[in-house]
């Protein structure tokens, strides 16, 4: 117990799960997914909850690497208010001696047919129960942004916490501020491709790209990959309407496999 948390405290984790993409649509194209319309938007850009036109509800589970320890999962709730939608979603990383936990409140809106906003304010924790850490907590904010520039590309953009928000003042720790910028095209009815860039500003950036095809009218096949680190995903959904079920894994050369696990729900409306 003690190795690990000494693994933990030595590897950039703190303030990992802070902003971690979710969802295992996302996970199978590499995260590349500021463009989603749906209660996944919650977790990558929330403009795009904008689109949620009925109530709607998603769980993951990702088991990182392989390590019962460093489980990450989470939830999101969205239904239509006014000319968008709002959100709940809470995100959890980490077992009993080192926690990370996110708890986020989002809004999504259309300014115009093709132009969306999205906001969202974060109530983030972290313990450690081991040594007497202790826990600190702290507030961050994001916002997005989506643009259809036409029926087949869109444009997304991302900012979290630009305010830089400390965690202690002691070592000047920060949660990360990070922007993302992407794009979606429609190459066909059965396929999509998506590309982004993520900076970190204090680290460098990375670049993510994804592919869906969709062969049948319930099964949906992904792939993508990543950088910093390198990264290799692919994934597979089944789409029934009401539920939506999606699996998929990354695959880091030296650290081995992330296989995650999502679950939506989207009643009809009436």
């Amino acid at each position: 117990m003690r190795l690990l948390l000494t693994t933990l405290l030595a590897l950039p984790f703190l303030g990992y799960a802070q902003n971690e993409p979710a969802g295992a649509r996302a996970a199978g194209m590499a995260n590349a997914a500021l463009n989603y319309t749906d209660i996944w938007s919650t977790f990558q850009n929330q403009a795009g909850i904008a689109g949620v036109d009925r109530f709607s509800a998603g769980a993951f589970y990702e088991n990182k690497f392989g390590v019962r320890e460093l489980a990450y999962t989470g939830f999101a709730a969205a239904s239509p208010l006014g000319n968008g939608a709002i959100a709940l979603s809470y995100t959890n990383f980490g077992f009993d001696v080192y926690r990370e936990g996110k708890l986020g409140l989002a809004y999504g809106m259309k300014l115009s047919d093709g132009f969306s906003v999205g906001v969202q304010l974060n109530h983030h924790t972290i313990r450690i129960s081991a040594e007497d850490y202790g826990s600190r907590g702290a507030v961050t904010a994001e916002v997005g942004f989506r643009l259809e520039v036409s029926e087949k590309v869109s444009l997304g953009a991302h900012i979290f916490n630009p305010s830089r928000t400390k965690l202690n003042s002691f070592s000047d720790e920060r949660i990360p501020t990070l922007l993302r910028f992407g794009a979606q095209y429609t190459m066909s009815e059965d396929l999509i491709a998506s590309a982004e860039v993520e900076k970190d500003i204090d680290r460098r950036p990375l670049f993510r790209a994804g592919l869906e095809y969709q062969p049948a009218e319930v099964l949906f096949v992904r792939m993508g990959t990543s950088s910093e680190p390198m990264l290799f995903a692919f994934g597979m959904g089944l789409n029934f309407e009401t539920f939506k079920f999606d699996l998929a894994a990354t695959y880091h050369s030296i650290i081995g496999y992330s296989p995650q696990v999502s679950l939506t729900f989207a009643p009809d409306k009436k």
